[in-house]
């Protein structure tokens, strides 16, 4: 039962998942010259120092394992379903995480711009939304497949 719409989702967030630990997630910039590039384990500042947003990175390392971990759980279905909520939950987290670095970074409201990766996260919400829903159709099923026997 591995090759489930939901199995398809989940690595799907994964992928999403690594692409936002790897990828630039914003720039604070003053006057049009960017001052930090900001990426989930670290931002590059003016003057070459860095600055570590961990629990960026944490939240983001800890999705994309448990999305790949959830993968391999197909047989314990309820689990599996409160894994995606774990999940989902993480990446709420992840955007508080992000307002927090922002605000720690730019805290008189400079420039700060969002590039496309930081809805990376969002896509990942949404796809353990969409597998957490197709787990608990299977689980229904079974259920009714049970009551017919």
């Amino acid at each position: 039962m591995i090759q489930r719409k939901q199995t398809v989702f989940l690595f799907l967030a994964a992928v999403f998942g690594l692409l936002a630990l790897c990828m630039q997630l914003a720039t604070v910039s003053v006057e049009g010259l960017p001052v930090y590039r900001i990426f989930s384990l670290w931002a590059k500042g003016p003057s070459g120092t860095t600055f570590v947003p961990c629990p960026l990175f944490i939240l983001m390392l800890l999705s994309t394992t448990l999305s790949v971990c959830t993968i391999f759980i197909y047989s314990r279905r309820l689990l599996q379903a409160r894994l995606c909520m774990v999940n989902i939950f993480i990446m709420i987290l992840w955007y508080v995480a992000m307002i927090a670095v922002s605000k720690q970074l730019a805290p008189d409201a400079m420039n700060f711009r969002l590039e496309i990766t930081s809805a990376f996260p969002a896509v990942v919400a949404i796809l353990n939304m969409m597998a957490r829903k197709g787990v608990l159709a299977d689980e229904k099923l079974v259920r009714a497949a049970d009551r017919i026997r």
